[in-house]
This record gives structure tokens, C-alpha cells and sequence, in this order.
């Protein structure tokens, strides 16, 4: 059964939550002012957004990808996202392949829809969406990771809970010689940015466990989660090894040089990361 915790913790990423917020917050209206204010102005935003929706598509509130994990609901900022709970072909899936295989399509749908617009939907919210408990959605997401995809949910994201992040098969597939466009293929859709960034965080834990700096320390130094950093660690003493001692030797330098861009990568993609002579795998770093 769906818990009232729950429930409460999704209320309080509504529209008319935001809205009353923004004018309790930034206007000094009393609690009262701002939720009969927030009620019109919701009125007034739904006629202008359900014009620009198509058919089958609902506007949600998620949470922004940029919000910390840790922060409260009530102080995040939140997203309109328009997302797609009925699409032309799912009545098809459901008759041939059954409701298991249509949960599955709109739950890795919609995350993606969501993550295309700058937000992150939670387990808490595809449940709510779809009107199934939270451990059918549980084994939804266990069953994308046994074929190593992970979807782009808020908890993935901000590496919170018990999921193996989805960066790490993406640096692993970038290391093993393939394309962004292949990664993109089996992994689903990266952003360049997003993999460039998945990177360079990886080269400077690199070059930091090198260095002999202990996990906290890389944390102060890069900013990301220790959680993320001891994945890092791990794929680095598994990657480490003379087959790909080119790729990383590249992806530190990288570091100490200009970044990686859009330029630099798409030059690489161009030739479908295909070796050259010069760098057949398993040649001298």
C-alpha cells in the first residue's frame, strides 16, 4: 500500500505548493492570502499550459536537476515538466506484450522526458504517476540495471539510496574505445556535456589516488559525493591495466589541459572510436 509519508512528501512538490511558497516567501502573504492566491494563479497557468501539451501528456512538478540531495522538498526547486503518459504504440505494447512490458516503456519514458527538461522524477513520483505501488517500480529500475542501463531517476542522479550510479558504465564503455553515440545507445541518452563531465570527475580521482589523497579529501578538492568517489576508485583499479593505460593517460591530461568539449569529443566520435594503428588496444602506454 501506498504509505501517507509518502503521499505528503509528493504534496509537497505540487503546483499549488510551489506557487503558495513563492508568495508566502517572496510577497509576506499570510499562509492564508497565498493559498487562495495560489489556487487563481494555478488556474490561470493550467489554461496557458494545456494549450501547449499534446494529446496524452500531463504537466508534472519535479524536482530540479540541479537540487542537492539532502535538501527538503519544500526548499527545492521545482520544474514543470510535460510528460507522456499515454503515447501513440503504447496501446499496441499492452496488447501484444502485456501491462509488465507497458509499465516498463512509460517508466523509462518518462524519467528520460523529465531528465530532456531539467528535472528528476523520484520512484516515489513514477509510482504515483503510473498508479502502482513502489515495489513495482523497484523492480522495474532492477529490471533496466540486469541490462545495464540505469534510468535517470532523482535518486540515481544526486547518488542517493543503494543504485549503482549510471556514470560508471558510461566512463567504463568511453574507456573500452566506444563512441558517445554508442554509450548513448546502450546506456540511453546521455548529453556530450553530461559524459564530458562523468569524465572529468573520473580523471581527477584518478590523478588524486595517484597522488595518495584519501576519499574526503578528493570530496573537498572535486566536489562530488565520497560515495561517487569510492565508485570511481573501484572502476579505476579495474580499468587500470595496460590495455587501456592509453585512454587514461588521455583523460588525465585532459585534465591539466583545456577541458573536454564538444570539439574535442566529436572529433573522436567521428570515427566511431575505431583505433588506429597507433593505438591498437593492448600497445605500449
Amino acid at each position: 500500500m501506498y504509505n501517507q509519508k509518502s503521499a505528503n512528501r509528493l504534496l509537497e512538490k505540487s503546483t499549488l505548493h510551489a506557487i503558495q511558497i513563492e508568495l508566502q516567501q517572496g510577497y509576506n502573504l499570510s499562509p492564508v492570502e497565498a493559498q487562495v492566491l495560489a489556487h487563481r494563479v494555478q488556474q490561470l497557468v493550467d489554461d496557458q499550459m494545456g494549450l501547449t501539451r499534446q494529446q496524452g501528456q500531463i504537466t508534472y512538478q519535479a524536482i530540479g536537476l540541479d537540487e542537492p540531495p539532502g535538501r527538503p522538498l519544500r526548499k527545492c526547486r521545482k520544474v514543470p515538466v510535460h510528460l507522456t503518459l499515454l503515447a501513440e504504440g503504447d496501446t499496441q505494447v499492452w496488447a501484444t506484450d502485456g501491462s509488465e512490458a507497458l509499465r516498463r516503456l512509460r517508466v523509462h519514458r518518462l524519467t528520460y522526458e523529465a531528465l530532456m527538461q531539467g528535472g528528476a522524477l523520484s520512484q516515489e513520483d513514477l509510482a504515483c504517476l503510473l498508479g502502482v505501488c513502489p515495489k513495482t517500480i523497484k523492480r522495474i529500475f532492477a529490471f533496466f540495471r540486469q541490462q545495464d542501463q540505469r534510468l535517470p531517476s532523482r535518486g540515481e542522479i544526486q547518488d542517493m539510496g543503494a543504485g549503482v550510479s549510471h556514470k560508471v558504465p558510461v566512463i567504463r564503455k568511453y574507456v573500452q574505445d566506444l563512441s558517445f553515440s554508442r554509450i548513448s545507445q546502450h546506456l540511453g541518452k546521455h548529453g556530450l556535456y553530461s559524459m564530458t563531465r562523468y569524465l572529468r570527475h573520473f580523471a581527477q580521482v584518478m590523478i588524486l589516488e595517484d597522488r595518495g589523497l584519501t576519499p574526503a579529501q578528493m570530496q573537498s578538492v572535486i566536489g562530488i559525493s565520497e560515495n561517487l568517489i569510492q565508485q570511481y576508485r573501484g572502476l579505476y583499479i579495474e580499468l587500470n591495466v595496460s590495455e587501456h593505460h592509453r585512454t587514461l593517460e588521455r583523460l588525465r591530461r585532459a585534465v591539466f589541459h583545456p577541458p573536454l568539449d564538444g570539439k574535442q569529443e566529436t572529433s573522436r566520435e567521428s570515427t566511431d572510436a575505431t583505433p588506429t594503428d597507433g593505438e591498437e588496444k593492448g600497445g605500449a602506454s
